[in-house]
């Protein structure tokens, strides 16, 4: 009577549960589900497979059980095999993107970028890479510093000298160094740059880069991107390569926080698996290269997130205008500190992005502002995205007869106009821009 009793509790208290708490629940499934599904692969696979993995236990649970009956770490080696088997799984997914990667630009990948304490990532310096941009390599070079140059440039010495902080935008991402407005602006002015933006970088890192390197080269000029996703890429502690994870320099409530542990997310060997034969045998090497990297990860971010909750380490603040204020802020302090004339341009990259103005902080310091989507959209009074896209993106024709786009990001015509813009707002003067444009061999937008 008195089990009946306890089973009968146990069942209504489990019905009680689901009742008032089936939404709670419910969301819980899906959000485990979601995040399971981005980073490896389905709440359901791994059901079945843990599922698998009992049944398997189940039925060979007699032949070890009279052998190891008295064994503790057997006990402890039972209770922890379905959950590394698991975790173990799921570096599998993790890895398989990777490896495919590997198989098929093995040789032009992982080249380029190497991690750094400070900034998460950066250049490595004097490196050759290769951007696939449709059907053909858009070949990318390095300096000594790691700043981007066209092929065989050596710095002239001449003044004016302009620094660029950005990402990929100001990076000029998918167009050769010498088809950039970098370059462009550079030519106008007669005078020397330095183009230290970088593929992926936030605000965060545009900071540093900053702090670094104005004191250091003495610029007459830094002209620094104002994009809205720069602030949001500094409101996380991560970012994600290729299904891992490495930590970045990130904004707190606080200021400005450095990576929360030491990166090793780009040692993967990729060039090391372009040419083996695909296997078992040649994912398992892969699998054993990759694995103690995406385990480290997983381990300190692990960590990371136990200091958090005992308030040892900063939680990434939430809000973006605090991001703004302290990033901008900071980059004119120092500009000022040096002598520099920092210049802010906009961009949103599309006719679909509304030219979101810098904060208040920037007006007040009077710092002028290159409005480049305004430059763009008036140039061939642009009325939709497609005639934006059509004019401003990177088309190719894969079957010679249709033409697909290659990427989003500014392409030379587009980067020509830009550099016209940041010239007549660098030199003051409205009445220059016409007569720049003239001067420029335009380019016809691709189609």
């Amino acid at each position: 009577m008195k089990q009946n009793l306890k089973f009968t509790a146990y069942i209504f208290a489990s019905v009680a549960i689901l009742q008032f708490g089936q939404n709670l629940i419910l969301r819980f499934l899906i959000g485990i589900n979601q995040w399971l599904t981005d980073h490896f692969g389905g709440f359901i696979t791994y059901l079945k497979l843990f599922l698998l993995l009992f049944w398997v236990l189940g039925i060979s649970y007699p032949l070890w059980k009279k052998t190891f009956k008295h064994s503790v770490a057997f006990r402890f080696f039972i209770i922890l095999i379905i959950p590394i088997i698991l975790y173990a799984w799921s570096l599998r997914m993790q890895m398989l993107p990777m490896y495919n990667l590997a198989k098929e630009r093995g040789e032009k990948v992982g080249k380029v970028f190497v991690n750094d304490e400070q900034l998460g990532y950066k250049h490595l310096p004097n490196s050759i890479g290769y951007r696939l941009l449709g059907s053909r390599d858009i070949t990318v070079y390095h300096d000594e510093n790691g700043n981007r140059v066209p092929e065989g440039y050596k710095p002239s010495g001449k003044r004016p000298l302009v620094l660029y902080l950005g990402c990929s935008i100001s990076y000029g991402d998918a167009c050769f160094a010498d088809s950039t407005f970098a370059y462009y602006v550079q030519q106008q002015l007669g005078g020397d740059y330095v183009n230290a933006a970088t593929s992926g970088y936030g605000l965060s890192q545009m900071v540093l880069k900053a702090e670094e390197l104005i004191p250091k080269i003495k610029p007459d000029y830094v002209v620094t991107q104002y994009t809205s996703w720069l602030a949001h890429r500094s409101m996380s502690q991560y970012q994600n390569f290729l299904g891992g994870t490495f930590p970045i320099p990130y904004f707190s409530d606080n200021g400005l926080e450095m990576p929360v542990f030491y990166p090793l997310g780009l040692r993967i060997p990729l060039a090391d698996f372009k040419n083996t034969p695909r296997s078992i045998w040649d994912f398992t090497k892969f699998y054993i290269r990759v694995a103690p990297t995406l385990i480290y990860e997983d381990v300190m971010e692990l960590i990371t997130k136990v200091k958090m909750l005992l308030g040892i380490t900063p939680a990434p603040t939430t809000d973006e205008l605090i991001v703004e204020k302290i990033g901008y802020s900071r980059i004119a302090d120092v500009c000022e500190k040096n002598g520099a004339k920092m210049l802010v341009w906009t961009t949103g990259t599309g006719f679909g992005y509304r030219t979101k103005l810098p904060p208040s902080l920037i007006y007040e310091r009077k710092i002028p502002i290159i409005y480049a989507d305004s430059a763009l959209i008036h140039k061939h009074n642009v009325k939709n995205g497609d005639q934006y896209s059509r004019l401003y993106g990177h088309w190719y024709k894969p079957n010679g007869i249709d033409s697909v786009m290659a990427d989003g990001h500014p392409n030379p015509y587009a980067h020509k106009i830009i550099a016209n813009e940041m010239f007549r707002v660098i030199k003051g003067d409205t009445a220059v821009a016409d007569s720049t444009l003239l001067q420029l061999q335009v380019l016809k937008p691709g189609k």
